[in-house]
Order: structure tokens, then sequence, then C-alpha cells
């Protein structure tokens, strides 16, 4: 314990096992510079062994000897011959070779282990011996060698040490004089002091008492950490046994350089709740300051996400254990597995630490919906699922517990007319029948097309209006359906063409008999057909120029939005026909132009059916248009206050909205075709009357003054006919006069049928 470098191993600053019955007077040397610090907890034993198959073989012996037992070395001829040699001798020996008799030879190891002490007490016990000082590692070989020989060998060693783990089971104590304190202070440590094979004035004859070890420190380390780590230092005889059994295991293995580092690290591994009690009390392990979380399933498409723990220091040696804290939380929190985002995890702490003694109360915040796609009933069904469900019951949480129960299913309307409904084939087959409607209406008009009243109704113009109710037909069946690009941009076209198609027939008939009989009075006047197609071009262009400018500006995209569920608690996408926040004023704008020229041919058809209320009725329309015109108004309050004031499930909106469609189409249709039916009708009965009249007169002869009369009659009959078709009309002319002209309706109606009738 020198401060002094005087060999390899000094200075020395700490030493663990001190043996004070022989090194005391050594150590007291540097007391000045060091200390003792305590025991190391387990103790020292020294002893005089015996083989143990020398001991089987006494008790199968006849008469018996027992060499575990000291006073048989004194009576036992036969033991004390396994155990001859020549070495010195003590007084015992002296006297038993006097007799003629042997002595047993005990191997020591050095002069200074525990100086005298057995060679006293075997001598003074009367024990006949030699006493051979061979060594520490010569008695240990000497011994093994005899073991592995089969030859009886007694010998002083002590424990613990390696000797008797590595060779555990192969030699037994000798049992000598109980030890008795008082006896053995007693010792002066010498012994042969008078000479050899003389009696001894070292009065010892116990055995060795146990010893406790002793640990003795520089005072350079007293006040440093490491100071009071070795002051607590303590092992057990069973520590001390385990941890040399832990060196026998791995002292042979050739590939490990470190013997005696790898047995004490594999001791401290498996025993840390023995050395755990040198160290200074650590700080109490708290969730907040010695364990940290990792988050997994942040970075993939996992549904759920699991907090796993680990000791912000762990042990080395076992990572389930602290490095820097005891007791506290003394093991760590079980894995949490939640379906809580990476980002409320990172912000909530407080709240799902509280989670790892007990689960979370169930709430809507830990279950889910999905809202499905529209059925064949015009119905999506909402269904909730557990985010985490448990593994072996789905209607379970496996993440929380108590509170909420999993929702039942809930339906909701579709947003859109599912072309799967059977709601929807319903109209699809009307529409369908009004189709066949409109086609057998052009089978009819063509047919007719040379009858005086389909030619001055402008038969053309007539198949032209019907196309136009293939338009708004189509129109009925394309707002049905999801919304998609090609339907969100071909559902106002329809509408917009139809319309254009139906009323620009009827105004460009109209215009037509305007320009005819009443623009020009008394001249013969020619519209052709070509030029009134290119008039009614201009309303298409308009429409084209009003629709490129609105697609180009706000395509009706099919949008995705998401509204609060009136039905659950919740929000639910709907998908429709609209734009984004900027583009939408653009539709307002677009949509309200749209209106406003719709409007204008309204007015524009209703003015001229008005200037031509006097003409014949076999040319003019008005109450039909004028009927007409209310059929589109009327539908249109209808329509729009449906659209955007009445909140109505989509289903049934495109009924009502398909209905009023085709409705307004054939009302329409049947204004403007329907009063031309019977007056086919009417003709065709009075062809087939006056036919036959005429056949009745040719087959029965008349008198004179019948013939005259009649004659007179049917003259006069005409004239008053033609008379009261006789028509005025005051027309302003130039220099601000009145010219009144009279017309013929025979005539006229003659020549306007033939400039109609011209291209």
């Amino acid at each position: 314990m020198s401060s002094a470098g005087t060999g390899v191993c000094n200075p020395t600053h700490m030493n663990i096992e001190a043996w004070t019955s022989s090194t005391m007077s050594n150590l007291r040397v540097y007391f000045n510079e060091s200390y003792k610090v305590g025991g190391v907890g387990y103790f020292a034993l020294a002893g005089v062994y015996t083989s143990h198959s020398l001991v089987e073989e006494g008790t199968k012996a006849t008469p018996p000897f027992y060499p575990d037992f000291w006073k048989h070395y004194k009576s036992s001829d036969v033991l004390i011959d396994k155990l001859s040699d020549n070495c010195e001798k003590s007084e015992a020996c002296t006297q038993r070779e006097a007799a003629g008799g042997t002595c047993l030879v005990v191997a020591l190891m050095k002069p200074g282990y525990d100086r005298g002490y057995f060679q006293a007490v075997l001598s003074n016990i009367g024990i006949p011996a030699y006493f051979c000082f061979l060594g520490y590692y010569e008695v240990s070989q000497y011994a093994s060698d005899a073991a592995e020989a089969g030859t009886p060998v007694m010998f002083y060693h002590f424990e613990p040490d390696m000797f008797h783990v590595t060779h555990k089971g192969l030699f037994d104590r000798v049992f000598l004089p109980r030890t008795d304190p008082e006896r053995v202070k007693l010792s002066t440590g010498d012994y042969g002091e008078n000479g050899y094979g003389n009696k001894t004035n070292n009065p010892l004859d116990v055995d060795f008492p146990s010893l406790q070890l002793a640990k003795f420190a520089s005072l350079l380390v007293k006040d440093l950490p490491v100071g009071s780590l070795f002051s607590k230092l303590t092992l057990s005889d069973t520590d001390i046994n385990d941890l040399l059994s832990k060196y026998s295991e791995v002292v042979n293995d050739k590939t490990e350089s470190q013997p005696y580092f790898r047995a004490a690290c594999d001791w401290v591994k498996t025993n840390y709740d023995v050395w755990s009690e040198w160290l200074d009390r650590l700080p109490l392990c708290t969730l907040e300051t010695h364990i940290v979380n990792n988050v997994t399933g942040c970075d993939n498409d996992s549904a759920v996400r699991v907090i796993e723990f680990a000791w912000r220091a762990p042990n080395p040696g076992n990572e389930s254990l602290p490095n820097d804290c005891d007791g506290g939380v003394t093991s760590l929190p079980a894995a949490i597995t939640t379906s809580r985002s990476c980002a409320w995890i990172a912000e909530n702490y407080r709240i799902w630490t509280g989670w790892i003694d007990r689960k979370p109360t169930c709430d809507s915040s830990f279950y889910d919906y999905i809202v499905s796609d529209c059925d064949s009933e015009a119905y999506r069904t909402v269904e909730c699922f557990w985010k985490f469900p448990n593994a072996s019951n789905d209607q379970l949480s496996g993440e929380c517990e108590d509170g909420e129960s999993l929702p039942k299913d809930v339906k909701i309307n579709c947003e859109y007319m599912p072309t799967s409904s059977s709601t929807f084939v319903a109209m699809a087959v009307l529409a369908v029948i009004v189709v066949v409607i409109l086609v057998v209406a052009i089978i009819i008009v063509f047919q007719q097309r040379d009858a005086p009243i389909i030619r001055r109704s402008q038969y053309e113009m007539l198949l032209l209006m019907i196309c136009g109710g293939f338009f708004t037909t189509g129109a009925a069946v394309a707002y049905a359906g999801r919304p998609s690009k090609f339907l969100c941009g071909v559902r106002p076209v329809l509408v917009s063409f139809g319309f254009t198609t139906i009323f620009g027939a009827l105004i460009m008939k109209s215009l037509r008999v305007y320009r005819v009989l009443l623009k020009s009075a008394m001249k013969r006047v020619t519209v052709t057909l070509f030029r009134i197609l290119k008039l009614l071009s201009i309303f298409y262009v308009i429409d084209i120029v009003i629709f490129i400018a609105w697609y180009a500006a706000d395509f009706p995209e099919p949008t995705v939005t998401t509204e609060e569920a009136a039905e659950f608690r919740g929000t639910v996408d709907r998908i429709s026909c609209k734009s984004s926040s900027f583009i939408f004023t653009a539709l307002l704008i677009f949509t309200a132009l749209l209106i406003f020229w719709k409007a204008i041919v309204l007015m524009v058809g209703m003015y001229l059916s008005f200037l031509i209320r006097n003409v014949s009725v076999d040319f003019q329309e008005t109450p039909w248009i004028f009927g007409s015109v209310c059929v589109v108004l009327v539908g249109c309050l209808v329509i729009m206050p449906m659209s955007y004031l009445v909140e109505m499930p989509a289903a049934a909106y495109y009924v009502f909205l398909a209905c009023a469609l085709l409705f307004c189409t054939v009302l329409i249709m049947a204004l403007m075709l329907v009063p031309k039916i019977f007056r086919l009708r009417e003709e065709a009965t009075s062809s087939i009357f006056g036919t036959a009249k005429s056949r009745e007169s040719r087959g029965r002869p008349s008198q004179a003054g019948d013939t005259t009369n009649g004659g007179d009659t049917a003259t006069n009959v005409t004239a008053g006919r033609t008379m009261s078709q006789v028509k005025y009309q005051v027309k302003p002319v130039s220099g601000g006069s009145l010219m009144v002209l009279s017309n013929l309706q025979a005539m006229n109606d003659t020549a306007a049928t033939n400039n109609l009738a011209t291209e």
C-alpha cells in the first residue's frame, strides 16, 4: 500500500482481499497513507486437507480408519503408513520413529502462510508428521497429481480458492479440534524454535478460525466516488464461489483473451441485486426523465402507430434495466398501440402517457366510418368501424374500453341519381317513349308535308322544332349518373340547344309569316328556307360563343366537397358539377348571361307572335306560341326554386327535373302539332263529304228553277263567306298619310302559300 513505486504493482491504491493473520504487520508500516476500509464480506478458512478417496477407503477397511478426523492420525498405523515420507518432523514423529514406526507427510506452502500455526497444532495434538514447504502452486499441483494417480495425500490449503473449485469433491478437510478464540490468541507465530523434531513452545492445539478478509485502500481515494464504491463492496461466500466458478468456465477457452474480465463481466450481468447495493443511491426512475419513447408506423401507410419505450441510458448488459436510476418506475411500460396520428402523439404527451396504466374511455375519436358509393336505391351506407379493433372481436376496440359503443350503420341520400336505380330506369323508359312520340311526329309531318295546313306551317321548321325535343329529352337522361367531366359539360349544352332549337324554329316561322304577309303589303315577297336557316344560325352562334367563353374560363368540373352530415356525427364527401372559388364568379356571370339570352329569345318570339296575331290561323300560331312560352316560364319558375332554394334528396330532385323537362317538351310539341293534326282530319273529312255530294248531284237531274235558285244561293253563300273573310289593315306610309289596304283573304292565302313554299 505504499505510494512509492517499488515494484510492478506499486503504488497500490486498493487491496480488496488482505489476510490479516499473516500480512497485518506489513500493512501497519503504511498506515500513515492507507486505511482499513472494512471486511470484504466472505470469510477465509485455512486447514489441512486429505484425499477423498482415502476417506472412502478408510470407511471400508477392517478395522476402519478415518483420514478426515485428527484422532486417527495418532492411533492408526495403517493411516500413518499411507502418508509417510521424509521431511521435517514433529515431536510425535520423533517418538514414533524411536518406537520403530513411521510418520505421515503434510505438504505446506510457504513458511509465511499462517506461520507455525498448523505445525504447532499437529505437534501439540500428537500427530506424527513431517512438514514440507513446497510453495502455493507446487502444493496445488502435488495434490492434483496425487488425486489423478490415486495416491493418498495430506496438505495445507485455504478457502476460497480456485483449487477447490476445479477439484471439487476430490479432497476433504481434516477436522481438527474445534477452534477457540482464546487459544488462538496464545499463538506465538513460531515453530521449530527448540530444534528439529523437538517440542515447540507454541501452545496452539485448535483448528484455524474463520477469518474475515479485510479491504485496505490508499488515502488518495478515500473521498473519491471510487472510495465510496470500494467501502460498500461486499461479497458473500456464495458470491465468491459463483465468481470463481465463472472464471473456471472461461479460463481454458483459448479464444478468450481476458478470462478474468469475462468472468467478472458475466457475474455482474447476472447479479444486479448484489452489486447494485455497492453504488450510491441513484435517483428514482421516472417516465419523463429516464424513459424515452419511439413511435413506429409514421413512415408507412399503416393505420396504427406503436409507441415503444426504452431507457434513456440502458444497462450495457441488459437493456431492460436502467443505468442511471433505481426504483420508482422499475420496468419499462408495455408498448401502446393507437390509431392516433404521429402529430397528435407528439402534441399530446400528457394525455397518452395516462394510457400506460389504464386504457382510455372510448369516444367518437377512436372509431371512424366509411361512406359507400350510391347503391341502386339511391342511398349511401355509412359504416362505422374501430380504428384499431380487438383482435378477437371487431365490435370492440383494441385501444380503449367502456364509454361509447360502435354506432350502427346509417343510410344517407345519394347526391346524384345512380343509373343502376329502378327509378332512373323508369325515367329512361319514359324518355324513350317521348323519343318514339317525337319520331312518329317527324314521320307524320314529313308524310303530310304537301298538305296545305302543313305547308302553311312551314314543315321544315316543324321538323327542326321536333328535333329540339330530342335535346331536352336527352338532357332528362343526362342529368342522372355520377358527375363526370363529360356529363358536367353536356348537361347545360343539351338544355340550351334544345331551347334554342324549339323556340328558334318558332321565331323563324313567325318572322317568315311577318315578312311575307305584313312587311310589304300588296308585294310579292319571297323568304327562302336558306335565308331563314342563316338567321337561325345566329342563335346557335350566340349559344356557342357563350359556352366557349364559359367553359374556357370556368369549366364545370366534377368537384368533391366535404359537408357536415345531418344523419350522423361526421362529414361526408359529395360530388357535383362545381367550380373553384375564383371561377365560381365566372360561373355566375355566364349562367346569368345564358339565362338573359334565353329570356331575349322568349320575348322576341312573343313579340313576333303578337305582330302576326291577325293573320289567318293557317299561317300564324300566336296562341300556341304564347302557350309554349307560358309552359317554359312556369317550368322555370318551378325548377329554379327547387334547384337553389329547397333542400331535397338528389334522387327526388332528378325525378322532378326529368319529369318537368319531359312534360314541357311533350306539352310544347302538343301545342304546336295537335291542332294541325285535327285540321288535317277535318280537311280529310270535308274532302270525303264533298266527293260524296258531288257524286249524288251528278246522278240526279235538277229542275231549271231549282238550279238557278240553288246556284244563286251557293253564290251568295260563297260571296258572303268571301266578304266575311276580308281583312283590313291600316299601315303608315311616307308623308304621314294613311293608306287603307283591302286584301281579299282568298287571294292572299294563295299567294302567301306559294311564297312561303318557295325556296
